[in-house]
């Protein structure tokens, strides 16, 4: 029994391993969500700066040119920030995935962890019969030997 219940003790270390690996997985795509929320919300700091400016240039006087490549720089922010949200999209998918499979790594462990605290109950109930047969059998020698 000893030898089972240490050979189930190596398989719950192995997915508690596995669960410690999607743990740390999860934490680095948070981590990476937050980096992209960031540099989200940084183009965007730099978009609204620059329709601030460009409604600024018609006070001033500027070439047809200037304010085409003003354009442009909106535009291109425009596109970085498509391309964030993106990005935002897919780790926020992947996480949604790596939760699921904490999930089922840590009802893997708990299940693992019931099964041999069974084994363990089982286990010391074993040694406690035994004992008491041990006590039994040495008790019925005992009066056998007073009563003959």
């Amino acid at each position: 029994m000893q030898q089972r219940i240490a050979k189930f003790n190596r398989i719950l270390k192995i997915r508690e391993d596995s669960r410690r690996n999607e743990q740390a997985i999860l934490a680095a795509e948070r981590s990476e969500e937050r980096a992209v929320l960031n540099h989200i919300s940084q183009l965007e700091g730099e978009k609204a700066q620059a329709i601030h400016d460009f409604g600024r240039a018609g006070t001033q006087a500027m070439s047809a040119n200037d304010l085409w490549f003003q354009r442009q720089f909106i535009s291109a922010i425009d596109t970085d920030i498509t391309r964030g949200k993106t990005s935002l999209a897919d780790v926020r998918s992947r996480i949604v995935g790596t939760e699921a499979r904490l999930v089922e790594r840590h009802r893997d462990v708990k299940i693992m962890e019931t099964y041999i605290d069974h084994l363990k109950e089982a286990n010391f109930h074993e040694q406690l019969n035994t004992e008491q047969n041990e006590l039994d059998d040495v008790a019925t020698m005992q009066f056998s030997r007073k009563g003959v």
